[in-house]
């Protein structure tokens, strides 16, 4: 079957297991910054000493919407042959994050967008100060499609007993059975949000997202 290719090409995923307690299956699958970061083996370093930046200046500034536009961080980019995408905001993606995240890619000066880049930063939203968390510098180990891939992915892999059962949803509100030939009086074609939160839990299952 098409699906069980395209399942063989996701080497990291999230397994939320259900056996013990009853949770909201969004509210689980929101758990998803750490795995962002590790789809393209993030690992985090000093954005002063790497970039060249000046703490003083910087310190409580660490801010996307603050640096996308400041130009003695562009200067300090280009001092060391780098540069900057845009930024993005994951509420711009249709996935199951519901804690929001805000990214920049750095790239060498002389890079395009297609190439890979080779530092991302990464900030969050927090609930409890209700405020952007300072950003995050991390180089860029690994193909950024894979973190596109995560970022996007809406694709859920439900394990019961000794069966699977692949459910996709554009909008987390719908669920639809992609090996239709698993289909039974439990796993049904097409779930609603509710309905399928009950299913899962009163089952006990294990969801892993892919």
């Amino acid at each position: 079957m098409k699906y069980l290719k395209s399942y063989q090409q996701f080497k990291e995923s999230i397994v939320i297991d259900l056996q013990f307690d009853a949770i909201d299956l969004m509210e689980s699958l929101s758990i998803w910054n750490d795995a962002l970061l590790k789809s393209i083996n993030a690992e985090e370093l000093d954005i002063y000493d790497t970039l060249k930046l000046p703490k003083d200046f910087y310190k409580d500034r660490l801010d996307l919407d603050f640096l996308k536009d400041n130009v003695e961080f562009i200067n300090s980019l280009s001092s060391v042959a780098l540069k900057k995408s845009e930024v993005n905001n994951t509420d711009d993606y249709n996935t199951f994050i519901l804690k929001p995240c805000k990214f920049m890619f750095i790239y060498g000066v002389d890079s395009n967008e297609l190439e890979n880049p080779i530092y991302i930063l990464f900030q969050t939203w927090n609930d409890i100060l209700k405020k952007w968390e300072e950003v995050k510098f991390y180089k860029v180990g690994d193909d950024v499609k894979k973190f596109y891939d995560k970022l996007s992915s809406k694709t859920i892999e439900i394990i019961d007993g000794d069966q699977n059962y692949i459910y996709n949803s554009n909008n987390g509100s719908e669920w639809i059975l992609q090996n239709s030939d698993k289909e039974n009086d439990i796993y049904q074609k097409t779930f609603r949000k509710g309905e399928f939160d009950k299913l899962l839990n009163d089952r006990k299952v294990k969801v892993t997202i892919i």
